[in-house]
């Protein structure tokens, strides 16, 4: 067995129990769950619940389980304590600490039960107060802890923190636990003690003698003070910033070690501070290597471990983008995201305190080491050695000693590969840049260009980048170019469009004289298109070619046929479908005259499109052959496999052979090209599952059909809208069939992040799974529909009007769809499908029964001719020669009818028992469901009793993981 799922909870104690078991879980091998009930004597069904409920688990059988993998019953208690205590309990606030969850159960372990020195060490501001901190107030129980401190005094103060222990000590009880202590004590202690404590001069005693053996007897009477101590209650020694300590401190340490101390001590070490002496340094290495001595070293908190801190800081859990943003500057050092939390937006300038901080670590560097930090900070990456040598244009003795001086002051970190150099940390960089004068960091820029370009596998957007910090227009127009390419090339569209953008800014009014542009500026604005059009901001796209026609003189005349393809495609989609064809019959027209170019079949395969939606069926076949013919010329695979896509898809929709369509996409979705083509196997697979869609095909073949696409999109990280609608499709054939799980699988981990212009296809099949779910925010992710242009917008208003009906929104519902068919006359779009016209009967007669029954014969009447003109408006609009029947056809004219007797009050138990029928034979569960139940309330209202009970089980059964229609169902019963 492996991991076990583990529940969303938020940041907080129940989460901190949860991670703690599913810690244990792993460091015990991972037993299976009928392993643990058989250990547990429980269900496994409980101890599955245990690990991935969201619920806490009642402390008896969490208790048993935690024995059965050999872990801390203690430890768990606390922290099952903890998560069963209510937030609203009032007193002092209780310290809270993000991640460290090993770490503190290190520390707590220690305190509690364990003996000799540990020490917490780490680099500033890593979170070692904290951590102590946490464990000593909250999870050290009853144990008494002693605090003492080494504080970094101009002067020496011998045995300062452990005067602070002795002290913290005699203020417990008055000192009567420390009077009874040196009760047991030999009779020199108390004397020994009162250079220390001088409270103990009210014992009378006199002082201690000094001498050769003072500091023994000191040393020894420490060390029976607190075994005494510790022998009447527990105790524990914490002394924090050892690194600060005096050297009679250490070797006090040293001693009570060597003479093993039965009683935990606790310290912290800082192991960046470049002030600490190096005798101190000596002393850390010997002491670690003593058998009852350990260290426990931090590391920086995770990415996910810095939201837990966020949240804390900002008292509710922190947007994942400024999750990233923060973790991007820090690396998980806590100090640092403590003082960036201040900034709402984790960005911008840094909070006075971190500027200082970091500024003092850069004081007094000499200028070999300020030109190697300066190129370091520039770069805000790790250089090479001969990198550095180009950028600070230093001898090779001057730049070892600067790299030296830097490593000294512990600004370097480890590198990750020979002969590499990388400052310690981004906001060093962010503090070195922030120091240098504008005329020195445009030369570090200039220089570091240079350098990256003349170096092994330079990459063109890096080098770009610092071309613009150098002010240097015409070398980063020309790096920006080959930027944008290589985005192309590993299909990074949004990348892609971001440098081409800027390419156009960039773009000199003077092109056409000498050092112009390596490329056209229609390629820049063609290639600009192109990758707003495949990073979903295809608004943008076509805004920039509706401009480009200002200009279109000045362009060649492939460069003008390009152009007009583009527009006129663009025009035909969201506009209407005649309105691109002038442009696109004057692109394709220039075309015929010149050699093949890669717009001509583009150009035909939009004209094909606006020819079917025109009724020319004729036409546009012709257009898609040429289209192949012209694909084939060019001798570009991915371009015949495109356009044979694009054929086999309208003959799917066009009367004839469907099947042989669908084969044809097959073969052309499984089709192996010599160089990688990731988009067209997301749109193969998307057509492919399209077809299987219509025909009903069962969601294993569907998901089958996907695999390829998907695994596409995954390799190359293509996310747009090919691949959301290719998902949506998948999950689309697991909701059919009923399996809303399996789909919300799908759909849930792509969706937690709503944002992107691509994902709206994604964000309503949430609102559906989330409706069907009975979620009560379904509704407001309808708000993606905005967000689309009419002609895509109206694919899903069906589903937004499903959504609205089972949220109980049927007014809502019949606006949609209505407004709808209002769009479409002068669009000169053909009419809805059958499921619209389901949906707004079903709209219509869930209105009326709502309706009071005073006004309902009102009601009913205005919908019932509502209904008759809106079919009467769709019978008027253009029809297209697609076949727009799927096998759901007749199940759908079937639900209308009954919907629409349901409306007119005039339904019987038949009509919906037909529906039923014929959802079942294209295997709906859910659709066959809903007419069962309408079937069992006409029934029940005429008395039968019996027939409205077989059809509520049989209901019951086809509903399963669909909670509204469950919850009717049960309210029907």
């Amino acid at each position: 067995m492996g991991a076990l799922p583990r529940p969303a909870i938020p940041p907080g104690a129940q989460r901190d129990l949860n991670d703690a078991l599913h810690d244990l879980h792993h460091r015990s091998g991972w037993p299976s769950l009928r392993v643990l009930a058989r250990e547990a004597g429980c269900s496994h069904t409980t101890v599955s619940g245990v690990f991935s409920a969201p619920r806490l688990p009642a402390w008896g059988v969490l208790e048993v389980l935690v024995e059965a993998m050999h872990g801390e019953v203690g430890q768990f208690h606390s922290l099952w304590l903890a998560a069963s205590t209510p937030t609203e309990v009032t007193g002092p606030a209780q310290p809270r600490i993000a991640g460290r969850r090993r770490e503190l159960a290190v520390v707590r372990k220690h305190l509690e039960s364990g003996s000799g020195l540990l020490l917490v060490a780490g680099e500033a501001g890593l979170g070692k107060t904290r951590l102590v901190d946490t464990a000593a107030t909250v999870e050290a129980g009853d144990v008494f802890v002693a605090r003492g401190s080494c504080l970094p005094l101009s002067t020496e103060v011998p045995f300062l923190p452990i005067a602070d222990v002795l002290r913290a000590v005699h203020a417990v009880d008055e000192g009567q636990w420390l009077k009874e202590a040196l009760a047991e004590c030999a009779a020199f202690v108390p004397g020994a003690l009162r250079a220390l404590l001088p409270e103990l001069d009210a014992t009378g005693l006199g002082a201690e003698p000094q001498g050769d053996w003072s500091r023994q007897r000191l040393f020894t009477a420490v060390g029976a003070t607190l075994g005494a101590l510790a022998g009447i209650r527990p105790l524990a020694v914490l002394i924090e910033d050892l690194h600060w300590a005096d050297s009679g401190t250490l070797d006090l340490l040293e001693h009570l070690l060597a003479r093993g101390a039965r009683w935990p001590l606790l310290g912290t070490w800082r192991l960046d501070d470049p002030a600490t002496a190096t005798a101190t340094l000596d002393w850390f290495t010997v002491v670690r290597r003593l058998p009852d001595a350990d260290v426990l070293e931090l590391a920086p908190l995770s990415r996910d471990e810095t939201g837990e801190q966020l949240a804390l800081l900002l008292s509710h859990p922190a947007d994942p983008d400024l999750v990233d943003r923060v973790y991007q500057r820090t690396l998980g050092q806590p100090l640092f995201t403590d003082q960036l939390s201040a900034t709402p937006e984790g960005s911008g300038d840094l909070p006075r305190l971190l500027v200082d901080l970091l500024d003092r670590r850069l004081e007094g560097l000499a200028d070999g080491a300020w030109a190697v930090a300066g190129a370091l900070g520039v770069a805000d990456r790790a250089l090479t050695d001969s990198q550095l040598a180009d950028v600070t244009q230093l001898p090779p003795a001057g730049l070892a000693s600067g790299l030296r001086d830097l490593a000294a002051r512990r600004l370097l970190t480890e590198p990750s590969r020979p002969r590499e150099v990388e400052l310690r940390h981004p906001l060093l960089a962010e503090a070195i840049r922030r120091r240098l004068v504008a005329g020195e960091a445009a030369e570090q820029h200039r220089r570091l260009a240079e350098a990256l370009a003349a170096g092994p596998d330079p990459s063109p957007a890096e080098i770009a980048t610092h071309w613009q910090a150098a002010d240097d227009p015409a070398q980063e127009l020309v790096w920006r170019i080959r930027a944008a390419r290589a985005a192309e090339d590993r299909f990074a569209m949004a990348g892609a469009a971001e440098q081409w953008l800027r390419v156009l800014e960039l773009w000199p009014p003077d092109a056409a004289t000498a050092g112009s542009p390596p490329i056209s500026r229609w390629t820049a604005y063609a290639a600009t298109a192109d990758a707003l059009e495949g990073s979903g901001q295809i608004g943008r796209s076509v805004d920039l070619l509706e401009g480009a026609l200002a200009w279109a003189s000045d362009l060649s005349s492939d460069e003008t046929a390009d152009l007009y393809g583009r527009v006129g495609g663009y025009r035909t989609f969201f506009q209407q479908p005649a309105a691109g064809l002038p442009l696109l019959d004057r692109s394709i027209a220039l075309y015929e005259q010149l050699p093949p170019f890669a717009g001509y079949p583009r150009a035909l395969n939009e004209r094909a499109t606006a020819q079917i939606n025109l009724g020319r069926s004729a036409e546009a076949v012709a257009d898609l052959a040429r289209a192949v013919e012209v694909s084939l010329a060019l001798d570009d695979p991915a371009a015949q496999r495109r356009y044979r896509v694009a054929q086999a898809r309208h003959d799917y929709y066009l009367p004839g052979d469907r099947m042989d369509a669908v084969a044809r996409i097959s073969a052309q979705a499984a089709l192996v090209l010599p160089r990688p083509d990731p988009v067209g196997d997301i749109e193969a697979a998307l057509a492919h599952t399209d077809m299987l869609l219509q025909e009903g095909a069962d969601a294993d073949t569907v998901e089958e059909a996907a695999r390829r696409g998907l695994e596409a999109a995954a390799t190359w990280g293509i996310e747009d809208f090919l691949t959301s609608m290719l998902l949506v499709n998948v999950s689309e054939a697991f909701l059919r069939e009923g399996q809303v799980a399996r789909a919300a699988a799908l759909i849930d981990p792509v969706t937690d992040d709503t944002s992107g212009n691509d994902r709206y296809p994604l964000r309503l099949q949430r609102a559906r799974l989330d409706a069907l779910r009975g979620e009560p925010g379904a509704v407001s992710r309808l708000g993606a529909l905005d967000e689309m242009v009419p002609t895509i917008r109206s694919w899903f208003v069906p589903w937004a009007a499903e959504v609205e009906l089972w949220c109980g929104r049927p007014r809502q519902a019949l606006d949609q769809l209505l407004a709808d068919l209002e769009w479409r006359a002068p669009a000169s779009v053909p009419p809805p499908g059958s499921d619209t016209f389901m949906l707004m009967a079903r709209a219509a007669a869930d209105i009326v029964a709502q309706t009071g029954t005073a006004a309902r014969r009102r009601q009913r009447a205005e919908l019932v001719d509502r209904l008759h003109r809106a079919r009467a408006d769709a019978d008027a609009l253009p029809l297209d020669d697609y076949c727009i029947r799927n096998v759901a056809t007749s199940a759908f004219d079937a639900t209308y009818a009954a919907e629409l007797a349901r409306l007119t009050g005039e339904q019987s138990v038949e009509p919906w028992v037909a529906a039923a029928s014929a959802w079942d034979r294209i295997h709906r569960p859910h659709e066959a469901a809903y007419a069962r139940w309408r079937a069992a309330q006409v029934a029940l209202a005429g008395g039968q009793a019996s027939t409205a009970a077989t059809l509520l089980r049989k209901a019951g059964r086809q509903a399963r993981e669909h909670v509204p229609l469950l919850s009717a169902i049960a309210a029907t019963r």
